[in-house]
């Protein structure tokens, strides 16, 4: 599987994927034709250290999981299930997790705006699970960025990384 990183154009916000690294310089936005620019030291000794989109060092880990499938999956089983005496839910739920067993894992970026997945790299020692108050902290600060604020509110203190309280 080749490494890619998929991110929102910073221009125009269009879905972008583009490999990752390369040797080659990312193609332009098909939308608006803005260069996307990848920060190839986003990579440390072969693992994912840091967004290559925005560069926040905040990323964790989830599984690669359309959730439009499973989601689908549930539905078309809740719709059966009272003309197969409601088996055909017990076996969503088993069809729900073999999909999820055969995923892969996805790497993605904390930072509200930037939500960039990054696909086919190990994650690095720092990348965990997600955290939700790391995740609420950088929402926190889209919300100041959005209100014309600069940096964090200086009463919620830094962020913790993921392997800090483990």
């Amino acid at each position: 599987m080749t490494p890619t990183v998929a991110f929102g154009c910073r221009q125009c916000g269009r879905p972008v994927e583009r490999p990752f690294p390369s040797a080659e310089p990312p193609a332009p936005c098909a939308g608006c034709g803005a260069p996307p620019e990848l920060d190839a030291a986003a990579v440390a000794e072969g693992a994912i250290a840091s967004c290559p989109v925005c560069r926040c060092p905040m990323l964790y880990r989830q599984r690669d999981f359309n959730q439009k499938v499973g989601l689908a999956v549930v539905v078309v089983a809740a719709v059966l299930a009272p003309f197969t005496w409601y088996v055909s839910l017990g076996v969503a739920a088993l069809i729900d997790a073999l999909l999820y067993k055969l995923s892969g894992e996805v790497v993605v970026c904390y930072r509200t705006k930037c939500r960039a997945h990054v696909r086919g790299l190990a994650p690095g020692p720092k990348v965990g699970p997600f955290d939700l108050s790391i995740h609420d902290y950088y929402r926190m600060l889209a919300r100041r960025e959005e209100q014309g604020l600069e940096g964090p509110d200086p009463s919620a203190g830094p962020p913790l990384d993921s392997m800090s309280h483990h």
